[in-house]
């Protein structure tokens, strides 16, 4: 039997596309009503961004009425937040993973449905305006409301493959925290300034956290049989580094950028000084002692 999910009909949203998407990564037999009959509504298995109030035991996820559910640091919960903190550590089968996926994506929702700004203008770029994810599914509704109630589903859809490739994104963070730990444990004992993680470690945000970390300089790691070095960000999401690579090799690739950096196998420098690349670990290490050194 399909597990009937019920909102509201006309203009959809992000919170509502994301909450029905959630939902749906739990009974994935499932089968969408969209309407603002109460009638309809007493069909449904829950309701979700209608109903007129919040009711866990009745499986009700409106937020629409004053004084709404809200976390505990005050943001106000839309209906996926709603949906999220009562069914995320169950659809991601850790509540660390679900809790992670809530404050890199869900949270967003939360916020932009209850009128928080999260962008700013730009004044020196004043023709540039940000499309932000709720922004893009807002833009998915068609000027046919007839067709609404497929471009809805369509959504749900799309929504359904983000958190999925959210939730695995969450699992490879949490799961590169050892590898971090690790690194940054040899890279002290041995008094380095630069880390050797492992391929495909989300290593910045857990050396942010740990202590000790203020010394490292630069991170190491493989990928796709090259040696990458990348310069440690000065705080976090910044885009200026602790220490660039030296200035003469911005922008340069292959035979040029080899004879300037005394390597055999460079393969490039980014011109932001931040990302370096040659085809062995030990040239890699090279460069990253002569930017130590430097």
């Amino acid at each position: 039997m399909k597990t009937i999910f019920g909102t509201h009909s006309g203009a959809f949203h992000a919170d509502d596309v994301f909450a029905i998407a959630a939902l749906s990564l739990l009974y994935p037999d499932y089968e969408i009503r969209r309407s603002r009959d109460p009638q309809v509504w007493a069909q449904c298995d829950f309701l979700v961004d209608v109903g007129g109030h919040y009711t866990h035991a009745e499986k009700v996820y409106d937020h629409h009425f004053k004084d709404g559910p809200a976390y505990d640091d005050g943001l106000k919960m839309s209906s996926v937040g709603l949906i999220w903190s009562h069914y995320g550590a169950a659809i991601c089968g850790c509540p660390e993973v679900a809790d992670r996926v809530c404050r890199r994506l869900i949270r967003q929702f939360d916020a932009i449905d209850n009128g928080v700004t999260l962008t700013r203008h730009l004044e020196e770029f004043s023709d540039v305006r940000e499309i932000s994810l709720s922004g893009s599914i807002s833009m998915m509704n068609p000027q046919d409301h007839a067709k609404t109630d497929d471009a809805f589903a369509d959504e749900v859809v799309r929504a359904r493959l983000l958190l999925k490739a959210s939730i695995a994104n969450a699992r490879h963070w949490i799961g590169s925290r050892a590898g971090l730990e690790t690194a940054l444990r040899e890279a002290l004992a041995e008094a380095r300034a630069y880390i050797l993680v492992p391929e495909d470690c989300k290593w910045p945000e857990h050396l942010f956290n740990s202590n000790g970390n203020e010394s490292i300089l630069y991170a190491v790691f493989p990928r796709d049989e090259k040696w990458f070095a990348q310069a440690v960000p000065s705080s976090p999401g910044s885009f200026s580094n602790r220490k660039d690579f030296p200035a003469a090799w911005a922008g340069l690739c292959d035979d040029a950028f080899s004879e300037v950096a005394g390597v055999p196998d460079g393969i490039f420098c980014h011109q932001g000084l931040f990302l370096c690349a040659t085809g062995s670990f030990e040239s890699t290490l090279k460069l990253v002692d002569d930017a130590i050194s430097a």
